[in-house]
């Protein structure tokens, strides 16, 4: 256990010198200024998220560069622990991307339109549990592509979320639009009920995240140092 909270300060203190004050300004500039100027709160939380994808990435980014990797060998830092580390690395900083974009998705609120700040503090807390779930799954899919090739070679491969979730994106859309998506949704919901809906969600992800890990785990045992 000691070793693994120490290999996630040591991942925090390699994204120390991007995490500047700099960096968290033009994303409070853009984030509030999106807000204000679209009154549209998935803006906020995907500046959030893009943030929070690239910080992610850059552990992998310093330990390639660096060889890193060997070293954690030499500092007698088992694989599963640099594997395990990371996901919880990633996980911790899911929580402060959804807390920053939180607090400026209500202050460009409070901003735009105060005296209809109340009604919509219901959409800012749905924003951020969909902005929290999207931002895992994007990770737990990107995850397994960084252990397994490195760095350089995934950051391309890093894409195929995005595509993934654009494509899933445009074609629920589309089915919403004819009225095919809707009636599904309505049949499960009034068939499995909306607590039953959440569990069912709640579960998929927990299972997205368990496989991510163990193929990260496999890949990263088979790589050579």
């Amino acid at each position: 256990m000691n070793k693994l909270i120490s290999f996630v300060r040591l991942d925090f203190m390699t994204i120390k010198p991007y995490f500047t004050v700099k960096s968290m300004v033009i994303f409070a500039a853009i984030a509030f200024f999106l807000t204000v100027v679209s009154y549209n709160l998935s803006s906020v939380f995907v500046v959030g998220m893009m943030f929070g994808l690239m910080f992610t990435s850059y552990p992998f980014a310093v330990s390639e560069k660096t060889n890193m990797d060997a070293l954690y060998i030499i500092l007698s830092i088992g694989r599963k622990t640099v594997v395990l580390g990371r996901y919880v690395f990633a996980l911790f900083l899911n929580i402060c991307a959804v807390v920053f974009s939180f607090i400026f998705a209500l202050a460009g609120l409070l901003t735009a339109q105060a005296t209809n700040f109340g009604n919509r503090i219901g959409e800012v807390l749905w924003m951020v549990i969909l902005f929290a779930a999207l931002f895992a799954v994007i990770q737990v899919i990107q995850l397994p592509f960084f252990f397994k090739f490195g760095y350089t070679k995934a950051r391309f491969l890093s894409i195929v979320p995005f595509i993934a979730i654009m494509a899933g994106y445009v074609t629920f859309t589309s089915m919403r639009n004819s009225g095919f998506s809707g009636s599904i949704t309505e049949n499960l919901t009034n068939t499995l009920g909306g607590g039953s809906m959440i569990t069912l969600a709640i579960l998929f992800l927990l299972l997205l995240i368990f496989t991510s890990y163990r193929l990260s785990l496999s890949f990263y045992r088979k790589r050579e140092f």
